[in-house]
């Protein structure tokens, strides 16, 4: 039939194909050669990162109002950036709204982040609009820009870019590209980082520039006069504590009332401890028995306390994040090439390096690249206790090289970055090439020792013989991840590469 005739024909033209290249065998030779160089030359620059980035049908939007924002002055603003979401994107089925939270944040009365927001923004299915969730998540970047006095910052979410955010490091403000400023003074590193955000903010295809840390919140700075409350046999923690009984209330003992216990706070009287002036006024007992006011023993002022201090490695360590508008290596090269022009106020002792998914690629892909080689070592090892050569391994190994070019064409055409899932495929690829490889070398031997033909003959007839199964390997492999490769469904990004 059709398939018969078609086969036959491919035996003939790779017979014709084959003469003709065995007699130009250095012209071949170079020909490979050079397309390993080629492929060289062209994967410098493709784009890489850890992970694609997925179209899961999901826009965060998060809300950032000045540091003590009352809840009643938060809410009515993410109603306002809720009535543009319904304007601007009309592919959203449903917007979830959250003011505030319950506590546990820094920012707010109580520690609860009241000046903050999220809106989380459900997409029609992928298949039913023109715009990628990261397109419209950049679109509402610039549409929802200019409220006064409020930071909106928007970013396409779901499960796979949220993995990939936990992957890509920890508490570093939960952007993809992310500056790490080492050092020990905490208000040098935080002019660092003001310096660092600047800049963020002035690099093409970086968005949403933040820091990792959050503003301090006021507070008062108590501090003891150790010499004269050591004359009186005061030290600081009799101190501290008569202020906090005082002020914030030390549970004495607790009541109970029909099986339900009320705690018996002891502290002053509200109107009694409202001003800073109060916090003087309170009376510390000496150990001989004399009482005098806490301002003969310390001295009350204003301060600004860190919300928190991160740390990694034991050192510390201040985050500037941001998100890239491109491919993540775009934009790690922009930023590269601007951030000398923080060596100028840069302290001696501090360092500034990028971390996140930036730090994580590149121990994934030394991890991956180890594997390869490992793989290809193991390969050859078997290949050379079954064949009791070295020979004919080393001929099999040479086709490894070639198979680049394929590689980097595919990814360059097709305009795929580099990632994670790109490195498994090219260790599966070298799986399928020197399979290739051995099925060719292993019947040129087996001719040669049992018919005795001579190398160009049998190298001819293997060849032939073999090219019909290794055509139905490579082609039903090839067929197999082709749905993959096509990148249907919602979160199927993450396997086309």
């Amino acid at each position: 039939g059709f398939s018969e005739r078609f086969l036959n024909g491919m035996d003939e033209g790779y017979t014709k194909l084959l003469h003709l290249a065995l007699a130009h065998r250095p012209i071949v030779v170079s020909l490979a050669a050079v397309s390993v160089v080629v492929a060289v030359v062209v994967g410098r620059t493709l784009p890489t990162e850890l992970a694609t980035q997925t179209d899961e049908g999901q826009v965060s939007v998060s809300v950032e109002l000045a540091q003590g924002t009352r809840i009643e002055v938060t809410d009515p603003v993410l109603q306002r950036i809720e009535a543009g979401i319904t304007q601007f994107v009309p592919e959203a089925t449903d917007v979830i709204t959250s003011a505030g939270s319950a506590g546990g944040g820094p920012g707010g009365p109580g520690g609860g982040s009241v000046n903050r927001g999220q809106l989380q923004i459900l997409l029609k299915p992928k298949d039913e609009r023109q715009r990628s969730s990261d397109q419209i998540a950049q679109d509402l970047r610039r549409q929802l820009s200019g409220i006064p006095g409020v930071i909106v910052r928007a970013q396409a979410s779901g499960g796979n870019n949220q993995l990939n955010r936990f992957l890509s490091g920890g508490n570093n403000g939960g952007g993809r590209l992310s500056l790490e400023i080492r050092g020990d003074s905490l208000d040098d590193a935080r002019k660092v980082a003001l310096a660092a955000k600047d800049l963020l903010d002035t690099v093409p295809g970086v968005a949403d520039s933040r820091l990792g840390r959050d503003d301090g919140r006021p507070e008062l700075a108590v501090e003891v006069d150790r010499p004269k409350a050591a004359l009186l046999g005061v030290n600081t923690t009799t101190v501290a504590n008569t202020l906090r009984t005082n002020v914030a209330g030390t549970q004495a003992a607790l009541f109970r009332q029909n099986g339900q216990e009320y705690p018996i706070v002891v502290r002053l009287k509200e109107d009694q401890r409202q001003a800073v002036s109060d916090v003087n006024d309170v009376l510390v007992s000496t150990p001989a028995g004399a009482v005098i006011q806490a301002k003969n023993l310390m001295k009350v002022s204003d301060a600004v306390g860190p919300s928190q201090i991160q740390r990694k490695n034991q050192q510390r360590i201040a985050y500037v994040s941001a998100d890239p508008e491109s491919t993540l290596s775009e934009a790690v090269n922009a930023v590269q090439s601007r951030l000398p022009q923080l060596s100028g106020i840069m302290p001696k002792d501090f360092s500034i390096g990028f971390g996140a998914e930036v730090e994580q690629q590149a121990k994934a892909f030394d991890q991956l690249r180890t594997v390869l080689i490992l793989a290809l070592v193991l390969v050859y090892a078997v290949m050379a206790s079954q064949y009791e050569s070295l020979k004919d391994p080393f001929i099999i190994m040479f086709s490894v090289p070639t198979a680049a070019i394929g590689v980097v064409m595919a990814l360059k055409l097709t305009n795929t970055s580099f990632n994670m899932q790109a490195y498994i495929g090219i260790i599966m690829l070298a799986g399928i090439v020197v399979s290739n490889g051995i099925l060719l070398v292993d019947y040129t031997n087996v001719l040669r020792r049992r018919d005795g033909l001579p190398l160009r003959q049998a190298v001819e007839t293997a060849g032939r013989t073999r090219l019909r199964p290794i055509l139905m390997t490579s082609i039903a492999t090839g067929l197999g991840l082709v749905p993959m490769s096509l990148g249907i469904g919602e979160g199927s990004e993450l396997q086309v590469p």
